[in-house]
């Protein structure tokens, strides 16, 4: 397995999908990323150097206290010794005598927790400057002071020191100024990118309601050029394929209407007719009746698709009603729906459309037919299924061609070869699709998918 394409492979499926959450990352990432460079870099070893110096000048002004104390050996020249340095080197100092550190390390080592790295830096600067025997409390229940204990040859000095002295107390402003300025700056990055991506997700739901059939305005022509030209370039297709479709279905529906007149008129005179044959006169009635039904079926759906606009509606309910008035002697139907399947739909195009495929599945089926419909996360399907002779796989498309009846495959009972091309019509014009398939039945099943 090469180890490229596995690995972007895992990027696809760690990284966000969303536009919105993409931007965020180039935006934020960079950000961090400086954020922890500069920390471990130049924060860390700035506050390591500042602290080993800062705590080596307070512990060779102890070393030196030291040396001068046991150098000495009058109480008042030692005593003169610890005013100064209380007085020129801002230190507390007292010296006790007869004391000794080992009591003073034990306590220390019980209230004190582990040491951070800045403690151990201040530890090792003491180290460096002092070779007597000495202890550190860098918390000594003063705050802001560090304690220093170092054991003399007639006592123990005590020194107290600020501990701005021995480590650098602005680094944690400075943290704090640059995390603070860098939430600021990521606040407005977010409310500009905001302002970026509205008009992508005004033009994707746009998109998304056209192509679900619903009505959709003019899109608004806001944001960068490129969303502009985006929305004048979907505003300008909407517009067409609108225009297309009303001048379409307006011309088919005249052309239907038109066609009544000479029908009825044949009808008139074939009525009229007399001493005719009688087989071709029943031939004629029926191939009048078939081009009535067609011209019926087709002008009927193109009339409603025409005008109708989506609305919210109850597929469960619909489904109820079209079964409770279909049925034919035989024929057992079995429901599998689902309750409170609310979704937009225009209600008369869609109700033909399920009754084409109603009847279908009766006229075809020999004993039983299943109707199913429930909810999938993002999509409705509503199966219809029969145990009749089915359709080949290789005419499952060829069906949906206006016009085109597969006589032998369904058992000779023919429609008008319009009841699927409307149906799938309808369907497209939702947003949705419409398949057939083998049924469990033994017959053909019919699967519509709408979108949530």
């Amino acid at each position: 397995m090469r180890f490229g394409p596995f690995l972007a492979r895992r990027l696809r499926r760690v990284l966000p999908r969303t536009l919105w959450w993409r931007a965020m990352l180039i935006v934020i990432l960079p950000l961090v990323l400086l954020q922890v460079i500069l920390t471990l870099v130049f924060y860390n070893r700035h506050w390591d150097t500042v602290t080993s110096w800062l705590a080596a000048g307070v512990a060779g002004e102890v070393a030196m206290a030291v040396e001068e104390l046991e150098a000495l050996e009058d109480p008042r020249a030692r005593a003169a010794v610890l005013e100064r340095m209380r007085r020129h080197l801002d230190l507390r100092v007292s010296l006790e005598p007869q004391g000794r550190l080992e009591e003073l390390v034990a306590r220390i080592a019980r209230t004190t927790g582990p040491f951070s790295r800045i403690d151990a830096k201040i530890l090792e600067a003491f180290e460096r400057k002092l070779d007597v025997p000495f202890a550190v409390d860098l918390r000594p229940g003063q705050p802001g002071r560090v304690a220093v204990y170092v054991q003399l040859s007639d006592g123990l000095l005590t020194v107290l020191a600020p501990r701005k002295r021995v480590t650098s107390t602005t680094t944690g402003i400075l943290l704090a100024w640059m995390v603070g300025a860098s939430l600021v700056l990521l606040l407005l990055a977010v409310h500009f990118m905001n302002l970026q991506i509205r008009p992508i997700r005004r033009l994707a739901r746009a998109m998304d309601a056209f192509g679900k059939g619903g009505e959709v305005g003019e899109v608004p022509v806001k944001g960068p050029l490129e969303i502009r030209k985006a929305a004048r370039a979907f505003n300008s297709m909407r517009r067409r394929i609108e225009r297309f479709v009303q001048q379409r279905t307006e011309m088919l529906a005249a052309v239907s209407h038109d066609l009544r007149t000479p029908l009825t008129r044949m009808r008139l005179e074939l009525e009229l007719l007399e001493g005719g044959d009688p087989e071709t006169v029943a031939g004629l009635r029926q191939d009048l009746d078939s081009m009535q039904r067609i011209v019926e079926s087709y002008l009927d759906f193109a009339r409603g698709e025409g005008r109708e606009r989506p609305r919210p509606a109850r597929l469960d309910r619909m489904l109820d009603e079209l079964l409770a008035r279909s049925g034919r002697d035989g024929v057992r139907i079995e429901t599998r729906i689902e309750a409170g399947l609310h979704l937009p739909l225009r209600p008369l195009a869609f109700r033909r459309c399920l009754a084409n495929l109603l009847d279908n599945a009766l006229r075809h089926a020999r004993r039983l037919v299943r109707v199913s419909a429930r909810r999938r996360r993002d999509r409705f399907e509503v199966v219809i299924e029969d145990d009749g002779p089915g359709i080949p796989p290789s005419e499952r498309e060829r069906v949906f061609r206006p016009f085109y009846r597969l006589e032998r495959a369904r058992g000779g009972a023919g429609g008008s070869g319009l009841g699927l091309a409307i149906a799938r019509d309808i369907v497209l014009a939702h947003g949705g699709e419409i398949t057939l398939e083998d049924s469990e039945l033994g017959g053909l099943a019919v699967r519509l998918t709408l979108p949530a």
